[in-house]
């Protein structure tokens, strides 16, 4: 009789090969999503894609596979299930132009493998004067505008695969003298992350803004692929690398690349690092956080761009946060 033969296969090749089988099933859906349907739209809310969190802008961005806290309702959403039981954070970021951006989140486990996340997001500048010539002592009218983003998110955990979407409403008040609203629904986001080789490599992918729309304009899908390395022991250092699409239209659809790095030093102190390019302009970020009892303060600066055309160039701009989880 002919001997059996029997092939040994380690549990982490097998899961490592699984996961990677999974991912490819996934980035094959969102690719027949995408070539089924048209989710091009006019940039009618660029200011909803500038992310949110001291943390990961001061790494560029570069966050959709690191997506760990609150601020996952924003970069993504399947990053809720993997964060701590409770976590709140607060934002605020001062823009060129006197604009002002902030951002306040929380989130909550509901047992082990799944979180519910809330999230608002303001953007706006107010108290613009209004004067026919510039020799005007006193304005004429005061013009003002804010946009609200208020999203509801949700995350769950399929053991070494986390998913999660968003639902967001949108809100913009804008006039002269007297305010007029329009409200408009800010599209649903899907996201999925994932952990590979004992959590050392992660990646993740996020659809964002589909089918979303306000004032009658359509918001343009956006796309974005990431991956993560946890390097050195006690995982000290994590390398990012995100890719975006943004589907604006056919003609001005931009794709930017995002790289991070976020050194931590004895789980109190972190330094942070990036840059961002686009076709036309890099963008280079830095930062810093202290973590002391869960309450964490976390501060980023955006260098001024290095802009091919003059016009985009804008200065420094700074960003604080305020977490606090437990």
């Amino acid at each position: 009789m002919p001997q059996s033969q029997i092939v040994y296969c380690s549990k982490e090749g097998m899961v490592g090969k699984k996961q990677l089988l999974q991912l490819a099933i996934v980035s094959l859906i969102l690719t027949f999503l995408f070539a089924q349907f048209s989710f091009a739209g006019v940039n009618a809310a660029p200011h909803l894609n500038t992310g949110a969190g001291a943390r990961s802008l001061g790494m560029a961005g570069a966050f959709t596979a690191v997506a760990n806290d609150a601020t996952s309702t924003v970069w993504n959403p399947a990053g809720l299930s993997v964060a701590k039981d409770l976590t709140f954070t607060l934002a605020t970021e001062r823009l060129d132009f006197d604009r002002k951006h902030n951002f306040m989140a929380a989130v909550k486990k509901l047992g082990e493998k799944s979180a519910l996340g809330f999230s608002v997001v303001s953007f706006g500048v107010d108290g613009i004067e209004e004067r026919l010539t510039k020799d005007d002592i006193s304005a004429k009218s005061i013009f003002n505008y804010s946009m609200h983003a208020f999203a509801l998110s949700y995350g769950r955990s399929l053991g070494s695969i986390n998913l999660g979407t968003s639902l967001r409403i949108l809100t913009d008040q804008f006039g002269v003298g007297t305010d007029e609203k329009v409200n408009g629904f800010g599209g649903v986001s899907i996201g999925l992350l994932g952990h590979l080789y004992s959590n050392t490599v992660s990646y993740g992918v996020v659809l964002k803004n589909l089918f979303g729309s306000i004032n009658e304009s359509s918001l343009p899908a956006v796309l974005d692929l990431g991956v993560a390395f946890s390097l050195l022991q006690r995982n000290m250092v994590t390398f990012a690398v995100d890719l975006e699409r943004e589907f604006v239209d056919i003609e001005e659809s931009t794709t930017s690349a995002r790289i991070g790095i976020e050194y931590l030093i004895g789980n109190t102190f972190s330094i942070r690092g990036g840059t961002k390019a686009t076709s036309d302009r890099l963008s280079l970020y830095g930062g810093f956080g202290v973590n002391v009892a869960g309450l964490q303060v976390d501060y980023a600066i955006k260098l001024a761009d290095s802009a091919v055309h003059k016009l985009n160039d804008s200065g420094n701009i700074h960003l604080v946060s305020l977490s606090y989880s437990y």
